[in-house]
């Protein structure tokens, strides 16, 4: 006997002790399925009726009514909620292509069980699962059909040239052939090894470069989903900021220091596999009854990012690097002097030109590499060049840095639309607040919790907008027509300030210095507090910050003395980093509180007894001179950017303190945003300003 129990996804049902122990159990599994995919319909906003996604777990001791059940929305449709009126209600009901696809794994599962009661055999030639995955019965139709679909690109949606589609799923396909990422396997063997079937997988396409030039990479990966939280699969990346410092010390060097950005081809292919997975083989080269056991590590596996990291690491440190403590993708050459930064495949080198082309050859010999170039003054070297899609530029002053420019012009296009531009992105606290205010229609808040998210990526790289962006990210779990509004000033102010650029002039200081800053009770509606802050390596700017703190501050000295914690905490997270580059680093916190620096310099709480105990650990470094505290003036000090709402000079002040500064035009090498920008919210922005 086998049973089929199905509840809707994000079900707290699902956490249930006895269903965890049930789910737990040899032989039972669970799979989500999509109902849109059986043809589930709801009534749609203008009439008529579309397609409802009702994400759907189903758990059963049945595989093949698991196999079954396993659809997952492919796109080419639009949904609609399932709020309102009878939506719900018309929803309950299982479509027919459900009932049909439980009643032919029911079926399947009985011919399976059959098989198994009657003669076992050896290793049975084909599995029949057709239906479960949606396939037609004649497999040479489908594979002859399936390049002459239409292909969207995974992050942007818009659809990619079918040649250049299936020359680079060829050339994917031919690589993992050549270099043996699996071994074909019976189906039969997974069920034995496992008790499961195949791990679904599917080709990833994405065009790296924009519409004008196209740069299309296709990925198969495997849909291993991640049921479950384990540290067994943790992969470190390295924080922007290591960036940020690699450039900053290259400015820095006396010598001819140079940039090299490599790339590692086919990344997680490198690493061999250390456990048992099977999954479905790619279309171009499935056969009935057979799957892949892999190898090597493919994309989507969850260990995939740790074993190449482990990979890597054992490569570089074989080359002579010493791999960082603070950050494990920071390794430093002591010998030649290199320094290196791996962010997942993209490999960043500072060094003199013949130390580069000696640790180069080397790293050709480990990895399959493709060389981005090199950055510097001398004939032949690029002058510009983009990193992690920020440009970097290299001018006879110093180096030049900037964000990746598609992601204001997102903004710009998806909420401002036509308007005109605004001198400041800050909206006050006060504004936000309007407890009689209802909350945005679902699809609204949705597309509010998009922008507002790529505004907050943004931000990492413009301290002009950190503080606005940080106070749209605590609106987002139930966002309010204010917050729409503040959401449409960030992006006004972005039609007139669309370009900020670091500047990092050659200089020969190595002192660090932080500059923090709080408002007190600048939240009107909880009186928290909010840190910001600046971190630079002499005129360089590293990183800056802006947070909302976590307790209610009782005077403006305690909210002070929390950013100047804050600030003491990133200056020395800063400084490890440095040393893993192998530098070492004096660090300052410079803050314009008199109250906090007293009692930082104090020895225990003294008379202000209401702070909490755990801040005062920077006394201690203060008093051991391991990071120095000094007095900045309020006007001086350019932690106030990321703490208030500032007119537009003082924000061009601050901007000049941290050595930005505003351009306009475009970088030579900065990529294009895709024509397709979903603009439903400025157009309802728009309608709501006409009817006013």
């Amino acid at each position: 006997r086998h049973f089929l129990h199905e509840h809707p996804a994000g079900a707290t049902s699902w956490t249930h002790p006895v269903i965890a122990q049930l789910r737990a159990r040899h032989g039972v599994g669970a799979v989500v399925a999509h109902q849109c995919e059986f043809g589930l319909k709801t009534h749609a906003e203008g009439g008529g009726w579309a397609s409802a996604m009702k994400p759907t777990r189903f758990m059963s001791s049945s595989p093949a009514v698991l196999e079954a059940l396993a659809r997952r929305c492919q796109g080419g449709h639009v949904h609609a909620p399932l709020l309102g009126g009878t939506r719900a209600r018309d929803a309950a009901v299982y479509p027919p292509a459900l009932c049909k696809a439980i009643a032919q794994g029911a079926a399947e599962q009985f011919r399976r069980d059959h098989a198994l009661n009657a003669v076992r055999p050896a290793a049975p030639a084909e599995v029949l699962c057709g239906p479960a995955r949606g396939r037609t019965k004649n497999e040479k139709d489908e594979l002859a059909t399936w390049a002459t679909k239409e292909v969207y690109d995974e992050i942007t949606g818009a659809v990619l040239p079918p040649d250049l589609v299936q020359q680079a799923r060829a050339e994917e396909v031919k690589f993992m052939l050549d270099w043996g990422v699996w071994e074909r396997a019976p189906i039969a063997d997974c069920w034995r090894e496992t008790g499961r079937a195949p791990i679904g997988s599917k080709w990833v396409d994405v065009n790296k470069g924009d519409a004008s030039t196209p740069l299309i990479r296709s990925r198969f990966v495997v849909k291993e989903i991640a049921t479950y939280k384990s540290d067994d699969f943790f992969a470190a990346t390295p924080p922007l900021e290591a960036f940020r410092l690699l450039l900053s010390l290259a400015a820095s060097d006396p010598d001819d220091i140079k940039i090299e950005v490599l790339d590692a081809r086919k990344a997680h292919l490198h690493a061999f596999a250390d456990r048992v997975v099977f999954t479905q083989l790619p279309p171009e080269v499935a056969a009935p009854g057979f799957c892949a056991r892999l190898v090597r590590c493919l994309y989507g596996t969850r260990d995939a990012p740790k074993r190449w990291e482990a990979f890597l690491a054992e490569q570089l440190v074989a080359l002579g690097f010493v791999k960082g403590r603070a950050s494990p993708c920071c390794f430093f050459h002591a010998a030649l002097g290199v320094r290196c930064i791996v962010h997942g495949d993209d490999f960043v080198l500072s060094g003199l030109a013949a130390a580069l082309d000696t640790v180069k050859a080397g790293m050709h010999e480990r990895f399959l590499l493709k060389e981005l170039g090199r950055l510097g003054g001398s004939p032949g070297e690029l002058r510009e060049l983009r990193v992690l899609n920020r440009v970097i530029r290299w001018t006879p002053a110093g180096l030049r840095y900037e964000a990746d420019p598609r992601h204001a012009e997102i903004l710009v296009r998806g909420v401002a639309g036509a308007e005109r531009a605004l001198s400041a992105p800050g909206t006050h606290s006060k504004d936000f607040e309007d407890p009689s205010e209802p909350e945005l229609p679902d699809s609204v808040a949705r597309m509010f919790r998009s922008f507002a998210a790529r505004a907050n990526y943004l931000a990492m790289d413009r301290p002009d907008l950190s503080q606005a962006t940080k106070e749209l990210c605590r609106r987002m779990s139930a966002p309010r027509a204010s917050d729409l509004q503040a959401l449409l000033r960030v992006a006004r102010y972005l039609v007139g300030a669309p370009r900020v650029v670091y500047a990092y002039p050659w200089q020969r200081t190595l002192v660090l210095r932080a500059f923090s800053d709080s408002d007190f009770a600048g939240c009107v509606a909880s009186r928290l507090s909010t840190s910001g802050g600046a971190a630079l390596l002499g005129t360089h700017l590293l990183k800056h910050w802006a947070s909302t703190q976590r307790k209610i501050t009782l005077s403006s000295g305690e909210a002070e003395l929390g950013a100047v914690v804050k600030g003491f905490s990133e200056v020395l997270g800063l400084q490890s980093v440095a040393r893993d580059l192998g530098v070492e680093l004096k660090p300052e916190v410079h803050a314009d509180s008199s109250a906090a620096i007293g009692i930082c310099n104090r020895c225990g709480m003294g008379k202000v007894r209401h702070i909490a105990v755990a801040q005062l650990w920077v006394q201690d470094v203060v008093r051991s001179k391991a990071c120095r505290l000094f007095k900045v003036l309020g006007t001086e000090n350019p932690a106030d950017l990321m703490t208030k709402p500032l007119p537009r000079a003082e924000i061009d002040a601050h901007l000049g303190r941290l050595g930005l500064s505003r351009a306009t035009g475009r970088a030579e090498t900065a990529p294009r945003a895709d024509a397709a920008v979903d603009t439903t919210l400025a157009d309802r922005l728009a309608r709501q300003r006409s009817a006013r």
